[in-house]
This record gives C-alpha cells, sequence and structure tokens, in this order.
C-alpha cells in the first residue's frame, strides 16, 4: 500500500493547470520558483483512499534543485506505522523519461513544463496504472498536485495542497 502512497505522491510533483504544453514550454523560462520545504497540508487536500489507502498523517516535500532546466525533489509522507511513502528525484523540464525512486523501487517518469510556475509528470510503467500529475503554484506560497491514479478520464483522482514552509 505505500508503494501505492508513494506513486501517488509522484503527483508531488506533476502537472498543474495551463496552457498546451508546447506554447507554455516556449513561453516559460527561469526557475519554476518552488525550490525549498513544503508541508502536505491535510485540511486542504482530498485524498482517495480506495485508490490509495490510508491518507498520510504529515507530508514533507523538499524541492533542492530548481534551475529552469530541471527540478530536483524528495518526499516523505508519514502513517501511523511509521514513514508510508518516500520518493526522490532529478528530472529535466523537457518531458525526456528519467529514473526516479519510489519506496526503493526505481520507476521511469517524465517532467514537463506547461507554463511559468507549472509542470506535468508521467509515470511510464510497464505494468501497473500509468499515473499522470498536474503541478503547480497557485498562491506564492501554496502548491497543487491534481493526480490522475486510475488513467480513467474525468476530474483528479486526488488533489494535494502543499503549503511553504517558514
Amino acid at each position: 500500500m505505500a508503494h501505492l502512497k508513494a506513486a501517488a505522491a509522484l503527483a508531488g510533483l506533476g502537472l498543474l493547470l495551463s496552457a498546451a504544453p508546447a506554447l507554455a514550454q516556449a513561453q516559460a523560462a527561469g526557475p519554476l520558483g518552488v525550490a525549498g520545504k513544503w508541508t502536505l497540508d491535510l485540511s486542504r487536500s482530498r485524498f482517495n483512499e480506495p485508490l490509495t489507502g490510508a491518507a498520510p498523517i504529515s507530508g514533507e516535500l523538499d524541492i533542492t534543485k530548481d534551475d529552469g532546466k530541471a527540478i530536483a525533489w524528495t518526499l516523505v509522507e508519514e502513517d501511523d506505522e511509521g514513514v508510508a511513502a518516500i520518493q526522490f528525484a532529478d528530472a529535466p523540464l523537457d518531458g525526456s523519461p528519467t529514473r526516479a525512486v519510489v519506496n526503493f523501487n526505481f520507476v521511469t517518469l517524465s517532467v514537463e513544463r506547461t507554463g511559468q510556475s507549472s509542470v506535468a509528470v508521467m509515470t511510464h510503467g510497464q505494468t501497473g496504472r500509468r499515473q499522470s500529475m498536474r503541478v503547480g503554484v497557485t498562491a506564492p506560497d501554496t502548491i497543487l498536485v491534481e493526480q490522475d491514479i486510475d488513467g480513467k478520464p474525468g476530474p483528479p483522482d486526488q488533489s494535494l495542497v502543499f503549503v511553504r514552509k517558514k
């Protein structure tokens, strides 16, 4: 179940609401503006426990690289038993496939810039669900991650809100 949580948390870095990726890519430049530590705001997040298991009791996202060309992050979620999910990645923003680690397993994903402060993340697994995420800054100190976990059309399966740690 922790693997599903982490894969869902990949949403951690995903897509954000914006224009067509190619157009946005051409217009966007420089850092996304997301470097630093972020805390999962449980009260503003919407979890889909049937798909991902029990909601975490806490989560922290640490974005260590945000240079306009690539983004690197570590995400740790906790549940009642301890660490529920852990992931880390260093991915270019051009949509090319790269490897990330989710719960000590390699996962192939791509991150594509879709706007000045938004990206789309897609997993590329040989088996299992193909997940996509829209991630972006919705306010100066807020990141919204909208996850499509089940691969079916419709509204996001899960929405995570992260706030900048002061």
